[in-house]
């Protein structure tokens, strides 16, 4: 599987995202994070990497818009809801997750809310 680039953020990318923004992950460019020694903050971007290559990038991003819209309309927290991000979140502390990690495991996060 393709390993991503881990770089620092850029003044370029601080201009397009949000301020409290730490992490994203931008398949096939890579991940930026604000810090490059935060395992956990790592780890929850490679498996955003993982699940970015498994749905061929484009089509990733699309659910992710769809899933956030229709989550914004039903709950005060669509981001936190977002199925990809839930599968994330969750196991960004455990070492052994992407080694073990089934393909399109956020599919079962889909209709767990927060």
């Amino acid at each position: 599987m393709l390993e991503p680039k881990i770089k620092k953020f850029t003044i370029f990318l601080r201009l397009f995202c949000k301020k409290n923004i730490v992490g994203i992950t931008l398949c096939p460019f890579g991940i930026y994070v604000d810090n490059l020694k935060s395992f956990t903050l790592i780890n929850h971007e490679k498996i955003h990497w993982n699940q970015q290559l498994e749905m061929l990038i484009i089509p990733f991003y699309i659910w992710y818009f769809i899933e956030w819209l229709i989550k914004l309309i039903f709950f005060k927290n669509a981001y936190n809801n977002i199925s990809f991000e839930r599968e994330a979140y969750l196991n960004d502390k455990n070492c052994n997750y992407l080694k073990t990690r089934k393909h399109y495991a956020w599919i079962k996060f889909i209709f767990k809310i927060k």
